[in-house]
């Protein structure tokens, strides 16, 4: 189990230490409790454009890169529907060359016209290449605005479309930036080979004196029950149908989270899952079939995608997949199968914990969706699911009404 140690600046910053005498590295990891699912349903994209923007140069530090190069460090970001994460790793006597990177963006930004105008295109660009021309690139897009009918889920980070992206100016920006970019909003992690006796004063120098923001309440819309089957079929110029199904689940936090993910496991991970060996391996209706869960910090999906074999209508292939997925409520004993499932997280979950950078990211996310604490062992989380719990969510989750179906067909 990892140890760390905390503390809460004046300004609202959390600041996580995790030490590791083992290695010569140092990961920094600042995250900003805000995501796409913080924008405006008629400025959607906005918070993956923040990220690429907060690249282009602070006040102090105009070019970020440049300065990280010196010292051996190699740095990026990532934006969810929840989070954005800025990570930086280098050696750890270089550490305060992050924090003070790290605090200058935090600070204010360059606000440059020439630096916006080129990240806006860069992101128009990203949209295209991997969601409009790419076989395949908008199946979740079209998924989640069918799933979600009124919380922000209901679009990706990319954003909606690229006029949203295109349309954003520096007011637009700033606000963006001067709202949710605040220490009161964020999380810094410093892992590696620090002492915590030495890394705090270093913090307390380059970010407390950065006031704190008027972060603002995160009401989102909640979805209202489904009470009818959702579907939608869409004609593509794909080389192959799709069958992409899915049911809402709980949130990150909930008692039923981790049982949600053994189920996935179970269900639809690798060959010897269930649906692989009923649906592809015995009755040869799917070429590949796949189960996976959204961990988001709101309610998230159930999800299940498969290939069904040429010749066979995707229609009938769901049809299949339903016969088993329903009729598996009374199936049984899996006793067996879900001490493997739990074997083969834990397995997951030590082998996230080799790399320094891998753990100050689990720790940043972590505290940023609660508290690090409750994920510093989720070994226990996973070994305490029971049987008796999963049947129940087969029971409660995999309803026909439940379901929501996208039949994504090529062009005839």
């Amino acid at each position: 189990m990892l140890t760390i140690q905390r503390k809460n600046l004046d300004n609202g910053l959390r600041v996580i230490v995790h030490e590791d005498h083992t290695t010569p590295l140092a990961a920094c990891n600042v995250v900003y409790n805000v995501g796409s699912r913080d924008e405006h349903p008629d400025h959607t994209g906005f918070a993956h454009l923040m990220e690429h923007f907060m690249f282009t140069g602070s006040k102090n530090v105009p070019d970020y890169d440049k300065a990280l190069q010196k010292v051996g460090a190699i740095n990026n970001a990532y934006t969810s529907q929840d989070l954005t994460n800025y990570y930086i790793v280098l050696p750890a006597n270089n550490i305060e060359t992050a924090l003070w990177i790290e605090s200058d963006r935090m600070l204010e930004l360059a606000f440059k016209q020439v630096s916006l105008d080129i990240q806006k295109q860069v992101v128009i660009e990203e949209f295209k290449e991997n969601y409009l021309n790419r076989p395949y690139g908008d199946l979740a897009m079209l998924f989640n605005q069918m799933a979600y009918q009124r919380h922000p889920y209901q679009w990706l980070p990319i954003g909606k479309k690229t006029e949203h992206i295109a349309e954003v100016d520096m007011t637009m920006i700033k606000d963006f930036y001067y709202r949710f970019y605040r220490p009161n909003n964020a999380v810094l992690v410093v892992a590696g080979n620090v002492h915590y006796d030495e890394v705090m004063p270093l913090v307390e120098k380059w970010f407390g004196d950065i006031p704190m923001g008027d972060v603002p309440a995160k009401n989102y819309s909640k979805e209202l029950p489904q009470t009818e089957a959702r579907v939608l079929t869409v004609e593509r110029d794909v080389p192959s149908d799709l069958l992409l199904k899915g049911w809402h689940m709980c949130d990150r936090m909930h008692p039923d989270y981790y049982a949600c993910d053994l189920l996935s496991d179970m269900f639809g991970t690798g060959q010897s899952s269930y649906l692989y060996k009923e649906l592809v391996t015995e009755r040869k209706i799917f070429t590949d079939i796949s189960a996976s869960i959204m961990g988001t910090s709101d309610d998230g999906l159930f999800l299940i995608s498969g290939r069904p074999v040429d010749g066979i209508p995707v229609k009938q292939a769901d049809a299949a997949l339903c016969d088993f997925l329903y009729d598996y409520r009374f199936g049984p004993t899996f006793a067996h199968d879900l001490l493997k499932v739990q074997n083969r997280a834990e397995s997951i979950l030590l082998n996230n914990e080799i790399k320094i950078d891998d753990r100050a990211t689990n720790i940043a996310v972590g505290e940023t969706i609660s508290n690090a604490e409750y994920f510093l062992d989720e070994r226990q989380h996973y070994f305490d699911v029971t049987e008796e719990q999963m049947r129940r969510l087969i029971r409660e989750m995999f309803t026909e009404n439940g379901s929501c179906t996208l039949y994504y067909c090529g062009r005839k």
